[in-house]
């Protein structure tokens, strides 16, 4: 019965333990959650890997011969039973060979740290759907905010020709909501160059009316004048509120270069 009981689990868990896997990367995925773990650019990944361990699993089931072998095993059992145990090591061999070096260049250069305080994580330049945005907002009604991303405010504090444009311009932007002791109140979003653990905050201050009982990382949309103020030549972006609001997470609550 023990005899038995060791076979069937030696015939399951392999197979049991892939599929297992697979499906918290599949769950993880429709549920959402994936959005705060990588990057747009590397989630399909996440799709292939959980589809190749299915595969993978039904392999190993087809593969798996419970019987011992010996030296009257057939060649064609040896075979399979060689088979099955590829399909096994296949996974971490892959993961070795291909998975690259945690202390990369890249990640050298996302994670310098200048300085503590907001628009001092190297900004991309901004994103072709904030440049239509900003561009049919400037070329209508001047008092219309105009929709932005924090990074784009802290992109724009980095040139003195986009400072003058959107100094004192109307704009609109969300984020999450942080009063860090000693300090400003602020309005923050991650960047995220890979995954969750590269992410860093950037943010931009509030000043204004900011009145209201919001929480640490409590999701809100922000209307107000930009400014960009020089405190010992360095600009740091600012929002003059006139009306802050709760708005719900986005469906993106990470941004990407």
């Amino acid at each position: 019965m023990i005899a038995r009981f060791t076979r069937q689990i030696s015939f399951f868990a392999p197979a049991a333990v892939m599929s297992a896997w697979a499906t918290v990367m599949l769950h993880t995925a429709a549920s959402g959650h994936l959005n705060r773990l990588l990057s747009p650019t590397f989630r399909s990944y996440v799709f292939t890997a959980a589809i190749i361990l299915l595969i993978l699993s039904a392999l190993h089931l087809m593969l798996y011969q419970p019987v011992s072998v010996t030296d009257a095993t057939p060649p064609s059992k040896r075979l399979r039973q060689m088979g099955r145990w590829l399909v096994l090591l296949l996974p971490v061999v892959a993961a070795s060979i291909l998975s690259p070096s945690a202390l990369s260049s890249t990640t050298l250069a996302n994670r310098t740290t200048y300085d503590s305080t907001a628009g001092v994580t190297p900004m991309p330049t901004m994103s072709d759907a904030s440049k239509e945005n900003v561009q049919a907002a400037l070329s209508t009604d001047p008092n219309q905010p105009v929709p932005m991303e924090v990074t784009d405010l802290v992109t724009i504090s980095h040139s003195p020709e986009m400072i003058k444009t959107f100094t004192g311009r109307q704009i609109r932007t969300i984020g999450f909501f942080a009063a860090p002791p000693g300090q400003s109140q602020k309005l923050v979003r991650w960047m995220m160059w890979c995954c969750a653990a590269d992410a860093q905050p950037v943010s931009v201050e509030l000043g204004g009316n900011t009145s209201g009982n919001w929480k640490d990382t409590q999701w809100l949309e922000v209307t107000g004048t930009a400014e960009f103020p020089s405190t010992l030549g360095r600009v740091i972006p600012k929002i003059n509120v006139t009306n802050i609001k709760p708005t719900k997470e986005p469906d993106e609550p990470y941004l990407s270069p």
